[in-house]
């Protein structure tokens, strides 16, 4: 697991490594500047001529030092000091002094030429105004030049918190971090001007509970539930499913079958008498169970209630009469797992008393809502969504006792105190269907008994992973949601 920072834990964590563990800021400063240069290096062995563009900060402090370690290597370097001296921290004082006698080149002026490599030591983490004037202009400079850019730490301009981006900022090629990711790192659209993101350790301890947030990782997947050798399709787990409506039998099916991939015994799917052809050609191992009307639908809702472990509601579900009352009987009645998505969420938003009935529950629901939906949820726009994701998550989270798994680029999942942000997946997952097939693999895992919490997370990461297969054998342009359900698979496989 992922420890994942914002600016003021991050700098909790680096001065205890100072004033607790006893480490000098100007050792943690030179093994920073040693992890970048490393890493430059690594990525463009011959990377003459270099410019170092500095700011008056600590991150300043490591953009010399960085210029001094390339010149001990004979690489032929300057430094362009954006800075003013009355504003050095010491660090980046000393630093500064140090390459003077080192007989480095420091220029006040950007020079008038090409560059081969451009290193971004000038603002930090802390960065928290927009960028304007003449900062503004040199970062316009920096992304004008066709040199292979480098940030220190974190690109100049982006919001290390919240992934926003500054009016201005650099648009790197690799970013060097320390000790670990920023939430601006991952988060969009901030993580699109980091490039190739490599964390370095400097001697800077990152506990988990420093971190503000979390991202799973590989071997994280141990941690899924197995089977055991006397497995039966009752022992596996049971979903309903209610899905689809007149035009959206395909909701129901992606969502039917994502559920049986990820390891469910049975799955029932409740859904209008003009799907059943369609589900018990598509998706023959399907249970389906048809209804006419809203008073058929609710009188054979209950009965597959009684059947049924885990319920999912709302993929293609509609707006219509039947709907709202079949989510209605599922708010008043079930009290075990349960996963609501799409036209669930938007009855939800248009009946927002029903969401009192989500707090008294025993168990948590979990709410799958992309921005649009989390939008009309929490009676915002998408842009005020949009611009606290997290907070906007955790708070809906806490205030109605459930989990929310919040859709994105960078999907964030949160009980109200826990923030996972999800970092699988690709931009050929944004098709129609993708969201089924994640409330039919959420479903999956709650059938197999996992907490509701870890099946929104690993349900989230493992569609994410499915995505990045699917990308891997078909590309992003020609990606299709049953794309994700042929590579659940291949992703269980390798857990």
């Amino acid at each position: 697991m992922e420890y994942l920072v914002d600016a003021k834990h991050m700098k909790q964590c680096d001065q205890a490594a100072i004033e607790g563990l006893g480490i000098p800021a100007m050792v943690l400063m030179e093994r920073a500047a040693l992890a970048v240069t490393e890493e430059l290096l690594k990525a463009r062995p011959q990377p003459a001529p270099v410019l170092v563009v500095c700011g008056s900060g600590n991150k300043g402090g490591d953009g010399f030092a960085i210029a001094r370690l390339l010149a001990e290597q004979k690489i032929a370097v300057e430094v362009f000091f954006a800075g003013n001296d009355a504003s050095m921290t010491e660090e980046c004082r000393r630093q500064k002094t140090i390459c003077e006698n080192c007989n480095i080149k420091i220029v006040r002026n950007f020079p008038e030429k090409e560059y081969t490599t451009i290193v971004d030591a000038l603002f930090g983490i802390g960065l928290s105004r927009d960028v304007t004037g003449a900062y503004a202009e040199l970062i316009g400079k920096i992304n004008a030049s066709a040199a292979y850019k480098v940030a220190v730490d974190i690109p100049s301009g982006i919001r290390a918190d919240t992934g926003t981006v500054s009016s201005a900022a650099v648009r790197a090629d690799l970013t060097v971090t320390f000790a670990a990711r920023k939430l601006g790192q991952v988060l969009y659209p901030a993580a699109d001007f980091c490039g190739t993101v490599i964390c370095r350790p400097v001697g800077i301890p990152v506990r988990k509970e420093d971190a503000v947030a979390y991202a799973l990782e590989r071997e994280d997947l141990s941690k899924l539930p197995g089977r055991i050798p006397w497995a039966n399709k009752g022992t596996c787990g049971k979903v309903l499913l209610i899905a689809g409506s007149e035009g959206m039998s395909g909701a129901a099916c992606l969502g039917a079958e994502a559920a049986y991939r990820m390891g469910s015994g049975l799955v029932r799917v409740l859904t209008p008498e003009c799907n059943r052809v369609v589900l018990q050609t598509k998706l023959p191992e399907a249970i389906v169970t048809a209804y006419q009307n809203a008073e058929d639908a609710k009188e054979k809702l209950l009965r597959a209630m009684a059947w049924a472990d885990v319920i999912g509601i709302g993929p293609g579900l509609g707006m219509t009469e039947s709907a709202r009352a079949l989510l209605e009987a599922v708010l008043e009645t079930w009290s075990g797992p349960l996963v609501i998505d799409a036209d669930g969420l938007n009855l939800l938003a248009a009946h927002p008393d029903w969401t009192a009935r989500l707090a008294d529950r025993a168990a948590p629901a979990i709410v799958t809502p992309h921005i649009g939906e989390m939008a009309r949820l929490v009676k915002k726009t998408s842009q005020e969504v949009l611009d606290d994701r997290i907070a906007c998550c955790r708070d809906y989270a806490k205030s109605h006792h459930l989990i929310c798994a919040e859709k994105d680029a960078r999907t964030i999942i949160s009980d109200g105190e826990q923030v996972y942000i999800n970092t699988s997946g690709n931009d050929g997952m944004a098709t129609g269907g993708s969201g089924d097939v994640l409330t039919g693999m959420i479903c999956g895992l709650l059938a197999q008994e996992m907490e509701p919490f870890d099946a929104a997370v690993f349900g989230v990461y493992l569609h994410g992973l499915a995505g990045d297969e699917a990308a891997a054998v078909l590309g992003t342009h020609a990606m299709l949601a049953g794309d994700l359900i042929r590579q659940i698979g291949t992703v269980l496989r390798q857990t």
